[in-house]
């Protein structure tokens, strides 16, 4: 008994003694600080903050002069979002004045974070280097093209492109934006949204839904006349036409290798191009639009002895199919933004 009794309180004190340790290693607040600023950075930091304050979020650095002190600066002290563009009409870049004018929006999201208590601590600035003014830093950086977008991570290691570029300027917006952001230094800033940013999606789905059930019930009510079903044929021929000549006019391949990035693309990467990959979809549920068509308008209610009950609810869950795929071929006209939907891997890299 009083040997059974000393194993107890010795395994008592040694779960006590295991406990303690734990709580001691990751239980008691961490007394490593960061690493405190030099006066030369903290004035840095805080001319570039004036700077940012005054121009409302963005500064636009038109000198290479600032551009040098703040952006290739030696032990920065913060992070940078970097915009290389020029709003010069020679250069013919439209895409620069479409990015320009998104850094400039996200503003608008940029600015509380920029007034927030933890700025300081974790601090990030918009910044807009023109060419035409800041050709020194281009040349440092080795930018030969506009625009860029890149991300300037605080420290001294070179400016380079290499994984720290924006990619995504076909679909560029706040919250793309703030992803990149938050992807290079887990800042999140939270985009400002209208109140149509905010609920698009759901009003978009619900005038399609009202939509969709007013042609299932006129497509019921007219089931019986055969103008319907002319009708219906010739705007399902058109649509088939009109995807057959696309890709006979743009001649697409069936993957596109970017030298630029070394990965191959199975589907375009543009609204303006499209692959044979996206072609095979939608001939695929063109296919099965025409089954169901047939189905719909001929076998159905010429060769079938269902009950009239069976034969509407079979034509509306016909019809409902109908408008599913026609939804999901439209989206196969730019599949590159919707790959998740078909679990399709986006890119094969290329070694």
């Amino acid at each position: 008994m009083m040997k059974s009794s000393k194993v107890s309180t010795i395994l008592l004190l040694l779960f006590v003694v295991i406990i303690g340790s734990f709580c001691l290693t990751y239980g008691a607040p961490s007394t490593t600080n960061q690493k405190p600023l030099t006066s030369s950075e903290k004035k840095l930091l805080n001319d570039l903050y004036d700077r940012a304050k005054k121009a409302g979020g963005v500064v636009e650095f038109k000198s290479n002069l600032d551009s040098k002190k703040f952006v290739t600066a030696q032990n920065r002290p913060y992070d940078l979002l970097a915009l290389f563009t020029s709003s010069n009409p020679k250069y013919g870049c439209s895409g620069c004045v479409q990015l320009k004018n998104q850094i400039e929006s996200f503003s608008l999201s940029y600015e509380p974070y920029l007034n927030s208590a933890g700025f300081l601590e974790k601090p990030i600035f918009i910044v807009i280097l023109e060419v035409d003014y800041n050709m020194e830093v281009f040349q440092t950086i080795g930018l030969n093209t506009i625009p860029h977008l890149l991300f300037i991570p605080s420290g001294s290691k070179p400016i380079t492109q290499k994984g720290y570029a924006y990619t995504g300027f076909e679909q560029t917006s706040s919250q793309s934006i703030s992803d990149f952001i938050y992807s290079h230094s887990k800042i999140r800033i939270e985009p400002v949204k209208t109140f149509y940013e905010k609920y698009s999606v759901q009003i978009l789905s619900f005038v399609v839904f009202l939509a969709s059930v007013r042609f299932l019930i006129t497509a019921y009510r007219k089931r019986k006349s055969p103008m319907f079903w002319y009708f219906l044929t010739i705007l399902l021929f058109a649509c088939v036409i009109m995807g057959i000549f696309y890709d006979f006019i743009h001649k697409p391949n069936f993957y596109e290798f970017d030298h630029r990035q070394q990965t191959y693309n199975y589907f375009s990467r543009g609204s303006r191009s499209q692959t044979v990959s996206e072609g095979m979809i939608m001939g695929v549920s063109t296919i099965a639009i025409t089954l169901i068509f047939v189905f719909l308008s001929d076998i159905l209610p010429n060769y079938t002895n269902f009950s009239s009950k069976s034969k509407g609810l079979l034509f509306f869950m016909g019809m409902s199919s109908i408008i599913v795929l026609l939804f999901f071929q439209s989206l196969a006209f730019q599949i590159k933004y919707y790959r998740p939907l078909f679990f399709i891997p986006s890119v094969t890299y290329h070694y």
